[in-house]
C-alpha cells in the first residue's frame, strides 16, 4: 500500500525539472552523451547509471560475477517458460516467432499495483558469439508483430535497448552484465519511472544467481556444442 499511495502522490505532482522550470530556473542546454554513474554495490551486485541525450529515461546497468557455467546462464535467459521463477513482477512470457536457433521475437507482460494498468513488451531478442572475448552478446529492442496485437486494458511499453553480456571466465564461472532503457509509457512521470527502474538490474541478476542454482536448470542444448567450440 505504501508504494500504491507514493505513486498516486507523484502522479499528481510535476517532476522536479518541471517544478524549477516553473519557478523561472533556466531552461538546460543539449548535454552530451554521459558515461556510466555508479550507483552503489549490494551483494556482490555493481549498478550503474547513465543519461541519454534526447531522453528522459535514463538508462541502467548491473553486473556481477555468477558461480555458473556460461551455458547455465544462456539457458535462463532463453527458457521462456521460466522467466516468471526469476524476472520481478513478470505474469507471462512466450516465444511468438522464431526466426532461428539464435534470433526470435518475444512476448512478456509484468503486473502493475492497482491503480495502474500492466505494461506489455514486445521485442526481438537476438544472440551473438563474440569467440575473441569468450562471451556471449544478447541484444533486445522493441517491435511490432501482427501475432501479438495490442490488448485492452494493457499499456504496451517500449523496450528502448538492452544488452545482455555473458563472459567466460571459467568453466564454472560467468561475468554477467545487463544492460536496460524502456519506457513503461502511460501517464507514470519520467523521474518515477526512474525511480523504480533504478533496482530492476539488482533484483534481475539476484533472480538469475537464484536460478542457476536449482537442480533442474542445466546448460542450454541448443548452445552446449555451439559454445564448446569457442570455449
Amino acid at each position: 500500500m505504501q508504494i500504491v499511495g507514493f505513486l498516486l502522490v507523484a502522479l499528481l505532482l510535476p517532476a522536479p525539472e518541471a517544478s524549477a522550470a516553473a519557478a523561472g530556473s533556466p531552461s538546460l542546454a543539449p548535454r552530451a552523451p554521459a558515461s556510466w554513474e555508479a550507483v552503489g554495490t549490494h551483494d556482490g551486485i555493481a549498478v550503474f547509471r547513465r543519461e541519454i541525450p534526447g531522453s528522459a529515461i535514463i538508462a541502467f546497468r548491473g553486473e556481477c560475477v555468477i558461480p555458473a557455467a556460461i551455458g547455465k546462464i544462456v539457458s535462463v535467459l532463453t527458457e521462456t517458460s521460466r522467466q516468471k521463477e526469476w524476472l520481478d513482477r513478470l505474469v507471462e512470457a512466450r516465444v511468438v516467432r522464431a526466426v532461428s536457433e539464435r534470433e526470435r521475437v518475444e512476448y512478456n507482460r509484468t503486473s502493475a499495483p492497482w491503480p495502474l494498468a500492466d505494461r506489455d513488451f514486445l521485442f526481438a531478442w537476438s544472440a551473438a558469439l563474440d569467440a575473441a572475448n569468450k562471451r556471449v552478446v544478447v541484444l533486445m529492442h522493441s517491435v511490432e508483430d501482427p501475432a501479438a496485437p495490442r490488448r485492452p486494458g494493457i499499456i504496451r511499453g517500449e523496450l528502448l535497448q538492452s544488452t545482455w553480456i555473458l563472459s567466460a571466465l571459467g568453466p564454472k564461472t560467468t561475468q554477467v552484465s545487463v544492460e536496460i532503457q524502456a519506457d513503461p509509457r502511460g501517464m507514470i512521470p519520467k523521474w518515477i519511472v526512474n525511480l523504480f527502474q533504478s533496482s530492476w538490474p539488482r533484483r534481475t541478476l539476484e533472480g538469475i544467481r537464484r536460478q542457476v542454482q536449482k537442480p533442474d536448470v542445466g546448460e542450454h542444448p541448443a548452445f552446449e556444442a555451439w559454445l564448446s567450440r569457442a570455449f
